[in-house]
């Protein structure tokens, strides 16, 4: 039998033990749901090691949806997320798919003007009106994701849409015109732009979005409508689910 080297396993990096021990404690409920961690200075101590290497271990656990870290405020234990099975790879709304928070009702305002050059290059074709829509959705009452939306009126004329019926509208951007588009190009961007860019109160303390950029294209490769959704990174993920 030929000879083995036994290569020594090496030696665990600090950071990823002080993260496994504060894995455990949440999980075990030393430190439960919702609660405050005890400040840096008081956390390091108690586990015995360094700002720094605590830190390193925080950093994960927040990147793991653990650990949520408001500014001035502290690190607090995050619930755990609901677990939606359905990933961007599909067609369909992402802001359904994205968000942790159930959404229970959507606020929408459109209004028709002129189109410009930047409107033209974003629908990649001219058109003399276009459509602009905004939507709020929100949780409980409270806002958690924006989404603008741009139509060319062909889109509208096309497809007999009545601008003047609210739900039919409504659920024609949220529904139908993902059942009747022939593909969608998605683009995933960082932004920070979506506090004003919602144009109401504050989506996000933490002012840091996903924003989801969809261009949405009828059977003929002509575009329909043009979302740019913005969902607050503490509050959403982006998920894809590959199949061969």
């Amino acid at each position: 039998m030929n000879e083995i080297d036994l290569i020594e396993k090496p030696k665990e990096l600090r950071y990823v033990s002080v993260y496994n021990q504060l894995f455990k404690m949440i999980n075990e409920g030393t430190f439960p749901e919702g609660s405050r961690l005890p400040s840096e200075p008081e956390l390091s101590k108690l586990i015995g090691v360094s700002r720094t290497t605590l830190r390193q271990a925080l950093s994960l656990l927040q990147d793991d949806g653990l650990v949520n870290n408001i500014r001035g405020k502290g690190n607090f234990i995050v619930k755990p997320k609901h677990i939606n099975n359905t990933g961007l790879e599909t067609i369909g709304h992402p802001v359904y798919k994205c968000m942790d928070d159930t959404i229970d009702d959507v606020e929408m305002k459109l209004r028709i003007e002129p189109s410009t050059d930047y409107f033209n290059q974003i629908l990649v074709k001219k058109t003399a009106v276009v459509v602009l829509v905004d939507r709020w959705y929100k949780s409980k009452d409270k806002i958690i994701a924006y989404t603008f939306t741009l139509l060319p009126i062909e889109t509208i004329s096309n497809l007999n849409i009545d601008l003047n019926c609210h739900d039919e509208f409504l659920k024609f951007l949220e529904n139908d015109i993902y059942k009747i588009s022939n593909n969608i190009l998605v683009e995933i961007k960082y932004s920070t732009a979506g506090n004003f860019a919602a144009k109401t109160a504050p989506l996000s303390d933490k002012n840091q979005f996903h924003l989801i950029q969809e261009t949405i294209y009828n059977e003929k490769e002509i575009p329909m409508a043009s979302n740019k959704h913005y969902l607050p990174v503490e509050s959403s993920s982006i998920k894809f689910h590959p199949q061969k």
